[in-house]
């Protein structure tokens, strides 16, 4: 299909959004009885709504796109290597100097690794000079507390996936009173968090306090899983679910990557995001031939997407 005719003379004002999902989830839902399969159909309604078009506005299924299969998915380099990609090749099909990512649940780690780049999967040089906003939807950034005693789970495993590790004397992950310091959690976890490349320009996190996958209060050992190192600030909310905080903030997630604003609420410290200044506009080049076929879903989901609508 000519990617030309698809997007016609569409000029690129707001910066592109790449979109990455989180475990067994999918580009756009599937049906409407999935609770874990939600897509980001609601967050890019919301997206056009306030003015962007299809030609910024970017999601590929990474997974199998089966819930009965969530237990067995890690953080494996296919999966990391296909969002890198996907990340590179947006930034190849627009042109555009820098686009904004917005991750949901394991898709936030797995981006994070994708475009902080480095030996681990043979990624290559970072991309976060290419990135102006990463947004993280309910990462477990940190792991799981519900993996702390199911490392035989794929999912849960110390290597790639979200085992929590120990934390000094305190022997429960869920309930830890006293502050302690997180060791020997997941290795990838570990080198993610400790790899001092920051995954952009503006880095945000949002969860919510009554996560019923990251848990009460979104904590692994008293501290917030969800949080990223060095993040410029956050926002939290008292009763979303999971996919809720993904599929319910469009709001807050425009001021993120358009404004480069949060409402610092609920928790007290964070960073402190400042205001974004005009993003520049470029036309949309001849891209005809440029995509293997392996990425003809960019054009083809959507286009599928808002045929129906």
């Amino acid at each position: 299909m000519d990617r030309t005719t698809f997007f016609d003379v569409t000029l690129i004002v707001n910066q592109p959004v790449v979109f990455v999902h989180g475990n067994s989830d999918l580009a756009l839902q599937k049906d409407a009885v999935s609770t874990y399969q939600t897509g980001w159909d609601q967050t890019a309604a919301f997206f056009l709504k306030e003015g962007y078009t299809t030609a910024e506005l970017y999601a590929t299924t990474w997974g199998s796109a089966q819930s009965s299969q969530a237990q067995q998915q890690t953080h494996k380099c296919e999966y990391v290597l296909r969002i890198r990609r996907f990340i590179e090749a947006v930034l190849a099909y627009t042109k555009a100097p820098k686009i904004d990512i917005i991750a949901h649940s394991m898709g936030v780690t797995l981006a994070r690794r994708a475009v902080k780049g480095g030996s681990e999967c043979n990624l290559g040089a970072a991309l976060t000079n290419r990135v102006d906003t990463f947004l993280g939807l309910a990462g477990a950034n940190y792991g799981l507390c519900t993996c702390q005693y199911a490392t035989t789970t794929a999912t849960c495993n110390a290597k790639d996936g979200y085992f929590p590790g120990q934390c000094g004397s305190q022997s429960i992950c869920a309930f830890t009173q006293a502050d302690c310091v997180q060791t020997q959690y997941a290795t990838f976890m570990q080198n993610l968090n400790n790899d001092p490349t920051k995954e952009a320009d503006n880095v945000f996190a949002f969860w919510s306090n009554n996560d019923e996958i990251l848990g009460q209060g979104s904590k692994a050992f008293g501290k917030v899983t969800a949080r990223i190192p060095n993040m410029n600030g956050f926002k939290t909310y008292n009763s979303l679910k999971h996919m809720d905080v993904k599929d319910k903030t469009g709001a807050d997630q425009i001021k993120a990557v358009r404004d480069h604003v949060i409402d610092m609420t609920d928790l007290p410290g964070g960073g402190l995001a400042g205001n974004g200044s005009s993003l520049p506009t470029w036309s949309l080049p001849d891209l005809s031939g440029l995509f293997p076929s392996g990425f003809q879903s960019i054009s083809d989901y959507w286009k599928n997407f808002f045929n129906g609508r």
